[in-house]
């Protein structure tokens, strides 16, 4: 069963962050379609240019998730995904033209195309073949698994099409129960990194919206089209990510240890304003996820009553890439009543600052800058030259000086190092053995918190370098 679970978290997982890397194309396609507006620039073809992206996201998400699924990135498992998804959905307009899989279609072909890739791109065919093994290989079978699976959908797909958009229709009606639900559940599953997972459907499947002879799917494809109903799932983290959760890096700040508060500032002032300007919030959650978890829960059930709030008084903001300031200036022409936020924010604000503030103090929460003071111990002359000997053993693999070669010794060493990849704002690593991974020397080098999902499994919060810092460790290995 234990062995069934880890299967299962580390399938989640590694969709979680397969799903990162089409989400990524979304702010360069959300400013192209805002500047071509005539509200700004009023130039079509960059609007259209925009626009195109998210017409085509089913088709982006089959190459990204390919990409993310296969082991080592290979072109060949994108070009394979890009055919099975071309194949599936041809074959599905000849059996049933009123199945529409939309972005489904794309996720199903990239992990299809990403998994066949992992298992056949050294494949030896017999010497007559032998043109069409390895990497060539990939695609063929894609597309041939991409005929099977539009047999089968085109009969299985309509019934689980209708659940899809009755839950879908069931979470737009009850607005305050599926918006509250969803914020708390977004937040809470941030640890083990699944909420892209969840992420996905409100913002790419739920809810339909017709412009200009194109169905534009989700939350986000909708509120860029015009759909002046969308946004509802993406409103309320403006108050939390804009407003709150600075607010509760003050409180933290507040409360800690006086003769620490010198040093704590440094680090949660630069992390809400992170969050203020970008809406990247995890460096700040991972501060006082696992040392003060009462506060996280806090802030996952405020998380939910946000997204209810900003509903009720008719807030419609949306993003490409997150709700912070930058998303809220650029996407203010498209919004509805966005000045609101300008109050509900402050509010907000505060009520963060007090719950925090009180909730720290009551609990005595261990929060930057409360934590307890190392006593150091009077060591015998043998004791320290001992401890001393082995920290220089310990050292000599770490002597080189470039931040990917000290991530790697802290990590286990090559040896220990699978797979290496990244999202927004951590280090997503499949390892040998979890316990050679040394939590406080990642700590020391700048990380806010580390994940053990599941047996070889490892995530490492550091923030927005943490692409570029995956990619310092792949170079060193």
């Amino acid at each position: 069963m234990k062995q069934f679970l880890t299967v299962v978290t580390k399938s989640f997982v590694t969709l979680g962050k397969a799903l990162m890397l089409p989400i990524a194309v979304l702010p360069i396609a959300g400013i192209l379609l805002r500047f071509g507006q005539p509200d700004l620039l009023n130039i079509t073809f960059l609007a259209k240019s925009g626009e195109a992206v998210f017409s085509n996201l089913p088709a982006i998400f089959a190459l990204g998730v390919a990409i993310g699924f296969a082991k080592d990135n290979h072109g060949a498992a994108p070009l394979s995904a890009y055919v099975g998804y071309v194949v599936l959905t041809g074959g599905l307009k000849v059996l049933n033209p009123n199945v529409d899989m939309g972005v489904f279609a794309g996720i199903i072909m990239g992990i299809t195309a990403g998994l066949f890739y992992n298992k056949y791109h050294d494949i030896n065919l017999p010497s007559y073949l032998a043109f069409f093994g390895g990497k060539r290989f990939v695609p063929i079978v894609t597309g041939i698994t991409a005929v099977i699976i539009a047999l089968a959908a085109s009969v299985v797909w309509p019934p689980v099409q209708g659940a899809i958009d009755a839950l879908g229709k069931w979470i737009l009606s009850s607005e305050i129960v599926g918006l509250f639900i969803y914020g708390v559940a977004n937040r809470l599953l941030i640890p083990l990194g699944l909420h892209h997972v969840l992420n996905n459907l409100v913002w790419f499947i739920f809810g339909n919206f017709q412009s200009g002879g194109t169905t534009y799917q989700g939350d986000i494809a909708r509120f860029f089209a015009g759909d002046p109903t969308a946004g509802m799932f993406m409103s309320g983290f403006f108050p939390v990510m804009m407003f709150g959760l600075p607010a509760a890096c003050a409180a933290m700040w507040a409360t800690a240890k006086s003769y620490k508060r010198k040093a704590a500032a440094g680090i949660l002032f630069s992390m809400a304003f992170t969050s203020f300007l970008t809406g990247i919030t995890e460096p700040v959650e991972f501060s006082f996820m696992f040392l003060a978890f009462p506060l996280y829960v806090i802030h996952a059930i405020l998380t939910g009553i946000s997204m209810v709030a900003m509903d009720l008084i008719h807030v419609k903001l949306g993003f490409t890439f997150s709700a912070g300031a930058f998303d809220y200036i650029l996407n203010w022409g498209k919004a509805t009543h966005p000045a609101r936020l300008l109050i509900a924010g402050p509010i907000y604000a505060v009520i963060y600052f007090v719950i925090f503030y009180y909730a720290i103090k009551l609990w005595d929460l261990k929060t930057p800058g409360r934590e307890e003071d190392v006593i150091e111990v009077d060591l015998t002359k043998k004791e320290s030259s001992e401890i001393a000997a082995d920290l220089k053993k310990e050292a000599a693999a770490v002597v080189k000086h470039t931040r990917g070669a000290k991530y790697l010794a802290a990590l286990g060493g090559k040896e220990n190092i699978k797979v290496v990849d990244a999202c927004a704002t951590r280090l997503r690593l499949e390892v040998v053995d979890n316990s050679k991974v040394k939590d406080s020397v990642l700590k020391s080098l700048g990380a806010r918190g580390i994940m053990r999902p599941g047996e070889g499994l490892v995530q490492v919060i550091i923030g927005p370098e943490a692409d570029v810092i995956a990619t310092e460790v792949r170079r060193e290995m």
